[in-house]
């Protein structure tokens, strides 16, 4: 009989074994369980932050109406001017548009939560400082939420590698332990043929629910799934080369010739290295290499520069009340208005806020693309954060989409203030066609040629890795004696 008949030979009969004794049916069944509560959890999570984003532009449409409405009462009489809210006042109108930035929810979100929760994914835009809207939550490295939240990625990256264990961890020794290797290998089959044999039935089921589960699921539940082309595939791949990597350790572990127990134990300590030091440890050196500028220091500097602002413009922000006994006097009159002084002073010491802490500013952001790119760079050495940013990348939910994120919000208040800026130092008054086109936010769509190029370095070193570990199976399996 030719090798490849008598390898078809053994995985039919390791299948029956596997079907007798259920293991197989059992590790799947719970596979397919993990996988729809997993896809379960991201989805909810995702209609949750969509439902937050429609809110949001829903909020922003309302404003917008509601702004127009009270330009028309008061432009007709209506209604007598205010000095917190009048629309014809560029220093009101530019601060309470209501206009809304928003990041919307990739295609793919649900496979893995990753920084969503934590990383906000709308900013309401004004003249205000950004200090105010922009940097009032935590920074985290990449790796902060690795071990955070029950989804497909934490199905993947964390409890695939033990399923996979539960059935390799006795992939040859249970032959030498049932007393049946020596018999085995007397017949006309190699060693190489008999591991082969074994591993097939094995690997193709399992990583075949663990690549095309979710992209069902995906497809029924997610209706923009449809569109998202290619990266399903890269999915697929980045699953496959993961469980690859694990299924060549448990082989690379067996050709040890040590007992099962010792095999399991050998496994569960390289999941433990792998999966939960080694990404503390790389989390450690990244923060270490880049760490971000100090809260306390930007807490500090804000402070002291709104003590100074408070004393800088004293005058304008005690001035007097007058607006309030005189509405009328709030009234654009050819195309000119009066900015009460303590909306001025409001105004320029946030201006100045933002000139004075740009650097510091600055500062967190470079730490957070430093941070993103070492931990780019250091991700080969373990294929849990290699998988994990692999997902991360394909939902969109990574590090570098909101860092991104961020920088187009920054540039779009900047343009945003530079443009009622002038107004309100001139005094000039809004127009009712000045309101109906302000300047709307463009959501920036997920970048999927920038996703599938990342994804490719991903699975490209995860297949390089299950190849090292293929091949020191294979080396191993040269030296393996049967006694």
């Amino acid at each position: 009989m030719s090798r490849r008949g008598t390898l078809a030979l053994v995985v039919r009969q390791e299948w029956r074994m596997l079907i007798a004794d259920r293991s197989l049916l059992l590790v799947l069944g719970l596979l397919v369980a993990l996988i729809t509560y997993g896809f379960a959890n991201g989805l909810a999570e995702v209609r949750t932050r969509d439902a937050m984003v429609e809110s949001v532009l829903q909020a922003e449409a309302k404003a917008g109406r509601s702004q127009l409405e009270r330009f028309d009462r008061i432009a007709s009489g209506q209604e007598l001017p205010s000095p917190f809210n009048n629309p014809a006042n560029p220093a009101i109108a530019g601060n309470g548009s209501g206009r809304q930035a928003v990041l919307p929810s990739a295609a793919l979100a649900p496979i893995a939560i990753g920084q969503s929760d934590m990383m906000p994914n709308s900013y309401r835009i004004g003249t205000r400082s950004k200090v105010e809207f922009m940097y009032d939550s935590e920074i985290e490295s990449p790796w902060n939420l690795l071990s955070g939240h029950f989804d497909l990625s934490f199905v993947i990256v964390f409890l695939l590698p033990l399923l996979i264990f539960a059935l390799t961890f006795n992939l040859l020794s249970s032959e030498r332990e049932s007393g049946t290797e020596r018999m085995l290998l007397s017949q006309p089959l190699g060693l190489g043929t008999l591991a082969l044999g074994k591993l097939i039935p094995r690997a193709a089921p399992l990583l075949a629910v663990a690549a095309l589960l979710p992209i069902l699921l995906l497809l029924a539940f997610r209706s923009e799934a449809w569109g998202a082309g290619w990266l399903l595939f890269g999915w697929a791949a980045l699953v496959l080369a993961y469980g690859l990597f694990w299924f060549a350790l448990a082989f690379a572990i067996n050709t040890l010739r040590r007992s099962s127990s010792a095999n399991a134990l050998m496994l569960i300590a390289g999941w433990t290295i792998l999966v939960l030091v080694m990404p503390v440890m790389l989390n450690l050196l990244v923060e270490r290499l880049h760490p971000a500028p100090s809260r306390t220091e930007l807490s500090i500097q804000t402070r002291a520069i709104q003590a100074d602002n408070l004393r800088r413009y004293d005058d304008l922000f005690s001035g007097d009340y007058r607006y309030i006994d005189e509405p009328e006097s709030l009234q654009a009159k050819d195309g000119k208005i009066e900015i009460p002084a303590r909306t001025m002073a409001s105004f320029l010491a946030r201006r100045d806020m933002d000139k004075r802490v740009d650097g510091l500013l600055d500062g967190f952001d470079q730490s957070l693309a430093g941070q993103q790119a070492a931990a780019d760079r250091l991700s080969f050495l373990s294929p849990a954060v290699l998988a994990y940013e692999g997902l991360t990348v394909l939902a969109g939910t990574d590090g570098q989409r909101y860092l991104t994120f961020r920088q187009d919000v920054s540039q779009f208040h900047d343009g945003w203030r530079a443009r009622f800026e002038p107004l309100i130092m001139n005094g000039v008054a809004i127009t009712r066609p000045d309101l109906e086109n302000l300047p709307r936010w463009q959501a920036p769509p997920h970048d999927r040629r920038g996703a599938a190029r990342a994804l490719g370095w991903y699975v490209a070193v995860m297949a390089l890795c299950a190849l090292v570990a293929g091949v020191l199976g294979c080396w191993r399996l040269r030296r393996y004696t049967v006694a």
